[in-house]
């Protein structure tokens, strides 16, 4: 049991580590899809 919620907690700071990261990056698909004429 204490093996699966280190795994789930590890996942989860992998999940938020790489999404703050690829935000900073810029690689959200507002970003990404976005252009003059298009409203989002």
């Amino acid at each position: 049991m204490k093996a699966m919620i280190l795994g789930f907690a590890a996942a989860a700071v992998i999940a938020l580590g790489t999404a703050a990261a690829l935000n900073a990056v810029g690689h959200s698909t507002a970003e990404r899809y976005s252009s003059t004429s298009v409203r989002l």
